[in-house]
């Protein structure tokens, strides 16, 4: 029977770990060169104070034209379409927000599609998702190894591969110093 020695166990696992580790890398050098402010599209509301639009709760749904206005004075966005969303769809733009909600897409000055989140009630602006969210979502998942929501940090997977990138690197530093 083969013998396995550290140095055989550490260029295996290695393998297996490697592309995980290179996940880990190129995500965290997009998160650290993307303000999460321009992710989050603040740099298109316009920056007065936001006021609730409605005083008190309002039983009604504002109209699509209300709707649209909101979004006109608030962002500096035009607005194109406007639908509602009522069903929660996993992985979603607006996951994790109570619905239903408008979804109006609009467009930027530089003519870049843009979805903007509103409640449809307060018409308040919930989320607005850009591209730019689009990959930072993305890389995201890929950097929890939470493929599909995309929220669960609390994977087993991310807990397993973890403590194997700990191993490896741990074996690594040993087999350095370790004479052949």
């Amino acid at each position: 029977m083969a013998k396995i020695t550290l140095r055989k166990f550490h260029r295996y696992i290695s393998l297996l770990i490697a592309i995980q580790l290179l996940l880990w890398t190129i995500s965290g050098i997009y998160f650290s060169f993307n303000k999460i402010e321009n992710v989050r599209g603040e740099q298109y509301r316009v920056t007065t104070k936001e006021v609730s639009i409605v005083d008190s709760p309002k039983l009604e749904k504002l109209d699509f034209e209300s709707a649209m206005q909101i979004i006109e004075e608030r962002t500096i966005l035009q607005p194109q379409t406007i639908e509602i969303v009522e069903d929660p769809q996993r992985g979603s733009e607006y996951r994790g927000r109570k619905l239903p909600l408008y979804k109006v897409v609009s467009l930027s000055n530089e003519g870049k599609e843009i979805n903007i989140y509103q409640d449809p009630f307060s018409g308040e602006i919930v989320a607005i998702r850009s591209a730019q969210w689009r990959v930072w979502d993305l890389m995201w998942g890929l950097h929890i190894m939470d493929w599909v929501d995309r929220d669960n940090i609390d994977n087993m997977l991310l807990k397993i591969f973890s403590f194997i990138a700990l191993f490896t690197s741990i074996s690594g530093v040993i087999l350095f110093f370790k004479k052949s």
